[in-house]
């Protein structure tokens, strides 16, 4: 694996993406990325799955910061599916045949893309984001060390997410439904 500054030193952008979660969890997720995005010269964050809008702090953190956001994904699969369409849209030269100025804004060239979520979700992430990309850009997985806090729920969450991760994708209501009934706080 690619050392992160040799990644974020390339000519090409970086898609740094921030997978969403709990307020407290999706902080400490786009911290990390904010000092990834922050030593890259030429990288953008994406953020999947999150509504960032009605979250002050996220948006003073976002400040500055060259980003775009999807709020429709509900599980990781949706992230790694919604965040390779955003990423495929936006490397099109012209992908709505545009021919104003807004548009450039938002073209780019690049190859890498750096997922950031905690160390539990991990494997989870790798699975969907692998199946999903398939080999499409040069992927690397940085890691937000885990809370100690409810470590035990957070274990069972995780581990019941990555045997799902083997099924096919019509089995993740199921996850959904499990973590909202039993898990409503990760």
């Amino acid at each position: 694996m690619q050392h992160l500054d040799d990644l974020l030193k390339e000519e090409n952008s970086t898609a740094i993406i921030v997978l969403g979660g709990s307020n407290e969890r999706f902080r400490k997720r786009l911290e990390k990325a904010i000092e990834i995005y922050e030593r890259g010269e030429n990288s953008f964050l994406l953020i999947a799955g999150q509504d960032i809008h009605s979250d002050k702090t996220v948006m003073k953190m976002l400040e500055g910061k060259e980003f775009l956001y999807e709020n429709k994904s509900v599980n990781t699969y949706d992230n790694a599916v919604n965040s390779f369409e955003m990423l495929r849209i936006m490397k099109a030269q012209d992908p709505f045949n545009f021919s104003n100025e807004e548009h450039e804004n938002y073209h780019r060239n690049f190859s890498k893309v750096i997922v950031v979520t905690d160390t539990l979700h991990m494997p989870r992430a790798k699975r969907y984001f692998s199946r999903v990309f398939n080999d499409a850009y040069d992927i690397s997985f940085i890691n937000v060390a885990e809370e100690k806090n409810d470590l035990f729920n957070k274990l069972i969450y995780e581990g019941i997410g990555y045997l799902l991760s083997f099924f096919p994708n019509e089995y993740l209501n199921f996850a959904k439904s499990i973590k909202q009934k039993y898990f409503p706080r990760l």
